[in-house]
């Protein structure tokens, strides 16, 4: 059996990471999520 998976949006960059939305055999929507890239040199604040 193949599986499918549809992507109904394409990946977009967050603040928290790459997010792509895609629906499943039965309709249901997950998002997928990439972590973000690090904020290279900058100081962390505290």
């Amino acid at each position: 059996m193949a599986a499918v998976v549809v992507f109904v949006r394409g990946p977009v960059v967050e603040p928290y990471g790459t997010v792509a939305v895609f629906s499943d055999l039965y309709g249901n929507l997950w998002d997928l999520i990439g972590p973000a890239a690090p904020n290279v040199g900058s100081k962390a604040q505290g």
